[in-house]
């Protein structure tokens, strides 16, 4: 045992972390069989994180009135009993379409809240249009909201701004995972955003698993909040239930659906696609009200506002004027003869006042014709009596250039 614990000590600290690991690992494993849970537990992109950077995935930070249960009149709006609801309901495939935005990650920025309601608004949006995917931009309610920072966060204040304010496209603010300057947005960010109609929890009473499987159906995917323990960060399949571990912190996720026969809601979370299963967990509906408190505020959306009204699209730039030529010189003997050549017009040319002009007087232009994109230049050459001499015609810019070989003596007989 102390050679083990000797050897250990003398590895370097990576690998000594790798045993660390792998010995949390196995203590979850086993927690998992000894308790009868449903998940599989595996190392993640999350598991080799530090204790401190596990920490700076999470930054849920609820109001007090919402954690001491006191909820404004629009908060505590009624959810209707769903007695049809069906068995399993996934808003990933509901009638063959999806309306859950792709899994994002939100990186080393404690800024889980801004994703959940982002990802909430996001779903609504594609709700109401039918699947048509959109994207909106979380940096805005990190940098511009006031409500929340990469230190945490709450989603009831952000569902608050999203309401009033609204978010603009992703491309307008791309996301950083650094809490950032606001004056980085495009210009005029608040003129073109999306917006929901309001917001409440899932149950004016309290929160139970009932409560949420009846606001999913009848409202669509629920931004809801947990407390995550270190067991968590391990997860790679199933249905996760506390098996052991510290607490690490408050965690918003957005609830995408629910499976009667496997008791468990599914989740959409904002770790990247690398932890568990693509991005997404499922989670027993016994941890509403049990040891992850899943769910202890959960509020879905009232539909969208009005879709912004996109830029009037410009009209497009003409395209560049170019000209080419057919030939840019030609050759003739003493004897002179007849030539020709086409300018060729590209983009925005125009050809109404094309001239030809020959720089001397034994080339004559003889013709210039005009079509809608070419002028053909027809031009006759005189005959040389003396040495070889060149001359050029000039059209927009450009020159056919005329050489013309000199007379040969004649030799004596």
């Amino acid at each position: 045992m102390f050679i083990g614990l000797a050897l250990l000590i003398a590895l370097p600290p990576s690998t000594r972390f790798l045993f660390a690991d792998q010995d949390e690992l196995n203590q979850i494993r086993n927690a998992i069989r000894e308790k009868g849970a449903r998940w599989h537990a595996d190392e993640t992109s999350m598991s080799r994180l530090t204790q401190k950077e596990k920490k700076m995935r999470l930054g849920a930070r609820e109001d007090e009135d919402l954690l001491a249960g006191v909820y404004s009149p629009q908060e505590m709006a009624p959810v209707p009993e769903m007695a049809d609801a069906p068995a399993t309901l996934d808003w990933r495939n509901a009638a063959g379409v999806n309306y859950v935005s792709p899994v994002k990650n939100q990186g080393s920025c404690g800024s889980c809240w801004a994703f959940a309601t982002t990802a909430g608004l996001e779903s609504q949006v594609m709700i109401s249009g039918g699947g048509v995917p959109v994207d909106l931009s979380e940096q805005i309610l990190v940098s511009c909201s006031g409500v929340g920072s990469c230190s945490g966060g709450s989603s009831s204040s952000a569902s608050n701004y999203i309401r009033d304010v609204g978010l603009p496209l992703e491309s307008c603010f791309r996301y950083t995972a650094t809490n950032n300057l606001c004056s980085n947005a495009c210009l005029d960010w608040q003129n073109s955003t999306y917006s929901i109609n309001g917001w409440h929890r899932a149950s004016d009473t309290t929160i139970t698993a009932e409560a949420l499987r009846n606001a999913l159906y009848a409202y669509g995917p629920a931004v809801a909040t947990m407390y995550v323990y270190n067991d968590f960060f391990s997860y790679r399949s199933g249905v996760y239930s506390y098996t052991t571990g510290s607490y690490a912190g408050a965690h918003a996720v957005l609830v995408v659906g629910y499976d009667d026969a496997q008791n468990a809601f599914i989740v959409k979370n904002s770790w990247g696609t690398g932890w568990g299963e693509a991005g997404f967990f499922m989670i027993a509906y016994s941890e509403v009200g049990g040891t992850s408190r899943f769910g202890y505020t959960a509020m879905v959306y009232d539909g969208y506002g009005d879709i912004p009204d996109p830029a009037p699209t410009p009209d497009p730039d003409p395209a560049p004027c170019s000209y080419s030529l057919s030939s840019g010189s030609a050759t003739f003997k003493p004897a002179g003869g007849t030539g020709s050549f086409a300018l060729y017009a590209q983009g925005s040319c125009s050809l109404a006042s094309a001239n030809a002009i020959s720089n001397a007087s034994w080339v004559n232009v003889s013709s210039i014709s005009i079509g809608s994109s070419s002028v053909t230049v027809s031009y006759k050459v005189a005959e040389n009596s003396g040495a070889a001499r060149s001359a050029r015609i000039d059209i927009e810019g450009l020159s056919h250039i005329i050489n013309q070989q000199k007379i040969k003596p004649s030799r004596a007989k």
